[in-house]
């Protein structure tokens, strides 16, 4: 290895661990948006175990409303689920956002809200 490929390769190294520091700081924008985050991955786990639970029930041939009532059966399964999923009742979603803030260093998810909310609301008084 030459001494400016030696060089590239430092420059690269640090490059990138400037970016993984920008990502990985504690900035409520960043506790936020993992919030949010673990939200949308509850609702579309909720959305595959609604459509799996309904594909089990039997159509009656009575009463079957074909492909429309399949669009609409499954625009109502997402709403279903975005309703679920904020209500934070399966423990998904905490527990998604808990890993990924102990991945930054915070430990408690009530530690990092109380921050969180400290912030907005000194951001507020300003």
């Amino acid at each position: 290895m030459t001494a400016i490929d030696k060089a590239a390769s430092y420059a690269m190294e640090s490059a990138n661990f400037d970016r993984f520091s920008q990502v990985n700081q504690k900035s409520p924008e960043n506790i936020e948006a993992i919030k949010k985050l673990a939200d949308e991955f509850e609702g579309i786990f909720l959305e595959i175990v609604l459509k799996s639970m309904r594909e089990t029930v039997d159509k009656s041939q009575f009463i079957d409303g074909g492909n429309g009532e399949q669009i609409f059966q499954s625009m109502l399964d997402s709403e279903y689920a975005k309703n679920l999923a904020s209500q934070r009742t399966t423990g998904l979603a905490a527990s998604i956002e808990q890993h990924l803030l102990g991945m930054m260093g915070e430990t408690k998810v009530s530690d990092v809200m109380q921050k969180a909310a400290g912030m907005a609301q000194y951001h507020k008084a300003k």
